[in-house]
């Protein structure tokens, strides 16, 4: 049976997913970091994609991707290709690296875009990786929030600041990162919205790596 064609059109934006094969890790140390990221920077550019948002996990990543000149295809399929080249050839594996196509939910209004944000940021947290998602360091989260001193200040972070675009995010919250924090981290409930998310990306909490309790 032929694959389901994606929703794409001009200017589509994207909350994407993938997932290591068999629930395994994808990122083992930095340098794994750095190469997923520079291929994502390569190819987002060469196709005028923005970047919203982007966390890296043990065994999975998100990514929130508007497109322009091109479906998000063109450039997944060229990242994950090479990404996974190169993560056989350093850890002398074989076989597939990533679980299937990677997943893809079209973003169509304006609070599901922000819930979607919201929701990448703090993965770290759901997975209990940290307390505090400003200081995890695979995260475009400090990049919102740069004037906080929390934020990590490494070579990744660095990285970050030339591949994310905040204005469409930062719009909607006058453009002052307190705000911004508060709907991130805040009291308020976002339980139907991240259900609906978890939905749409066949995403539950059974693959999440959990390191225990939180280690800050």
């Amino acid at each position: 049976m032929p694959r389901k064609q994606r929703i794409w059109y001009p200017g589509a934006v994207y909350h994407i997913m993938s997932r290591g094969n068999r629930k395994a890790e994808i990122f083992r140390d930095d340098k794994d970091h750095r190469y997923f990221l520079e291929r994502l920077k390569t190819f987002t550019e060469k196709h005028s994609c923005k970047l919203h948002a982007v966390c890296l996990m043990t065994n999975h990543f998100h990514l929130e991707m508007e497109t322009a000149d091109a479906p998000p295809g063109e450039v997944m399929g060229r990242v994950l290709g090479e990404y996974a080249s190169f993560y056989n050839w350093k850890y002398s594996l074989t076989g597939h690296v990533f679980e299937g196509r990677y997943k893809a939910s079209v973003i169509e209004d304006a609070a599901y875009f922000l819930e979607v944000s919201r929701y990448i940021h703090l993965n770290p947290v759901k997975a209990m990786m940290t307390r505090d998602p400003l200081i995890y360091p695979y995260s475009s989260y400090g990049i919102y929030l740069s004037r906080d001193k929390r934020a990590e200040n490494s070579e990744i972070r660095k990285m970050l600041e030339g591949m994310i675009e905040t204005s469409r995010v930062m719009s909607a919250f006058d453009y002052n990162e307190e705000k911004y924090r508060w709907f991130v981290e805040g009291d308020e409930s976002h339980g139907e919205q991240e259900e609906r998310i978890m939905a749409d990306m066949n995403e539950d909490e059974m693959w999440i790596p959990r390191n225990g309790a939180c280690p800050r």
